[in-house]
């Protein structure tokens, strides 16, 4: 075995210097090798023995053709870590050896020879080398100091290595993935600011302000969790609107991804006026859209920020109005896909979410009803309209059962409400995709014991759907204890025979969904939670 073993690496170092020799001998072949479907060791043991021969030679002594190899082994290092199988462990080896190819090439300029020429591609592939390191701060830091000294080399005469648009970008971007650095997004805002700053003044042409250059940093101070975060992003897209505006600088100008940016960022911050600075931002869009600046028009990412942003008045506050608004932007939503904007489009995300306002919404006489007509609209837009983004799924169905299983009244309204309630599950189950799920039962369950009145038809209403829960492996404990409210204690016996819930066969909760057991759990360690509450 050991034989073998010895035989097979000779081989494959074999292999490798007479690859490497006809590299050397034709640099056509090598850049077919290096984009060549090798293994990844194969291609990275490849590379690094290139690399190797070609820094490690005396200064002075390149061949035309190792010369040309170059910025090819460079990109190659520098674009495909996932082919070469490279993780954030040894970015660095990535990031090193791509900026070890370019002061060999520096190195033999100096030396006279004048065929070397490194350019401002180059110096990008290091900078984007050590932004794809996984090296944090100090991957940042370097990656600065690069685009520092390309400028100073520019300003000095050098013409080759002037900075270019993605020279800046590398390095904003850079910052904005220093997630150990606390003020990155503030660091990725000061080379915007240089960047903007050197154009202006004549200092660099390729400098230019650009819109993809602002968006990273725009994303960095919306996922920062900073207080100032929501502020700092607003701050930044009015200063795009000044550059396109009063300077003239059209490249710079706001698009509806950086305002959808800007208002996500007001949702995750948390604030308790976030959602009427979402609206305001968001009618601001609409209302210059309509003015003709259709680069700021809202897309039906914008209409799903601002149906998320009244999540905290319904959940958290209990804001009857608080549904109906989000009601009312959805059918805006709607109304402007149904007349043509493909950009509108509404997907199954955005219903679910208004269906589950309205079943929150316990305070608001018929909520039922409303949850269900929202549902319908969704089903109509999905069958009638082929939108198929906005499918239907057992999320929605369930969201309008509860929201029938919380109603309250008289008799008549509670029969009204079962009955919506059994449609809505006799439907989901007729579906493939919208099958009923363990809480789907479970709010089933419910209904039955709120809304049924009378003891004998919950009894048989609730041995069938015991039934049919127990043959989908559905029967989670928020189920089980629905149950145990919903029937007579003879029935209850009858289809439990006085078992725990931990007793019961575990063919009976064969598909209980990961969201359930996690529940389980923390019942069965007798920890106080969320009970699941529809």
């Amino acid at each position: 075995m050991p034989k073998r073993s010895r035989s097979v690496t000779s081989a494959f170092l074999t292999t490798t210097v007479i690859s490497a020799a006809l590299i050397i001998a034709a640099p056509t072949r090598t850049h077919a090798y290096i984009t060549s479907g090798l293994p990844a060791h194969t291609h990275r043991a490849f590379l690094r023995k290139l690399t190797d021969d070609i820094c490690n030679q005396s200064i002075g002594s390149l061949s035309p053709e190792e010369m040309s190899t170059c910025p090819m082994l460079m990109s190659a290092w520098a674009t495909a870590p996932e082919k070469l199988n490279l993780s954030s462990d040894n970015g660095r080896e990535r990031a090193l050896a791509v900026e070890g190819l370019l002061k060999r090439m520096i190195d033999e300029r100096r030396a006279g020879n004048t065929e070397v020429v490194a350019v401002t591609e180059d110096y990008n592939a290091v900078m984007k080398a050590w932004s794809m390191s996984g090296e944090g701060s100090k991957a940042a830091v370097r990656a600065e100091q690069i685009l520092i000294q390309m400028q100073d080399l520019y300003a000095a005469g050098d013409s080759t290595v002037q900075p270019n648009l993605e020279s800046f970008q590398i390095a904003i971007e850079a910052w904005t993935k220093a997630s150990d650095e606390p003020n990155a997004p503030a660091r990725a805002q000061q080379i915007l600011e240089w960047m903007t700053s050197t154009y202006k003044s004549g200092a660099n042409d390729f400098a230019k302000p650009h819109t993809q250059c602002f968006i990273p940093v725009l994303k960095a101070w919306a996922s920062s969790r900073k207080l100032e975060g929501p502020i700092m992003a607003e701050h930044l897209v009015m200063w795009m609107q000044q550059l396109q505006y009063q300077e003239e600088i059209e490249s710079a100008k706001p698009t509806t991804l950086c305002f959808n940016i800007v208002m996500s960022s007001w949702l995750k911050s948390g604030d308790i006026t976030s959602e009427k600075r979402i609206r305001q931002i968001f009618e601001y869009m609409e209302s210059s859209s309509k003015k003709g600046n259709v680069d700021i028009q809202p897309d039906a990412g914008s209409y799903n920020i601002v149906i998320s942003s009244i999540s905290p008045a319904v959940k958290k506050y209990y804001d009857m109005g608080g549904a109906r608004r989000a009601d009312r932007i959805l059918a805006r939503l709607e109304n402007g896909f149904l007349n043509g904007d493909d950009t509108l489009k509404p997907d199954s995300i955005i219903y679910n979410q208004v269906i589950d306002y309205w079943a929150k919404t316990q305070s608001v006489r018929g909520h039922f009803m409303k949850a269900r007509d929202v549902l319908d609209r969704q089903v109509k837009m999905f069958k009638e309209e082929k939108v198929r983004k906005c499918r239907p799924d057992v999320t929605g169905y369930t969201s309008v059962i509860a929201a029938c299983a919380s109603t309250y009244g008289t008799v008549k309204e509670k029969r009204r409400s079962f009955d919506m309630a059994h449609l809505t599950f006799m439907e989901s189950c007729a579906e493939k995709y919208t099958q009923p799920n363990d809480v789907t039962y479970g709010v089933m369950f419910k209904a039955v014991g709120r809304l049924l009145n009378n003891s004998d038809e919950q009894d048989k209403y609730a041995r069938t759907l015991f039934k049919l829960c127990c043959d989908d492996g559905c029967l989670g404990e928020m189920a089980f204890m629905r149950v145990k409210a919903a029937v007579s204690s003879d029935l209850y016996e009858e289809l439990t025979g006085r078992r725990s819930y931990e007793e019961l066969p575990d063919e009976w909760k064969r598909n209980v969904t990961k969201r359930q057991k996690k529940f389980d759990v923390k019942k069965k360690l007798g920890k106080k939670g969320d009970q699941l509450r529809p």
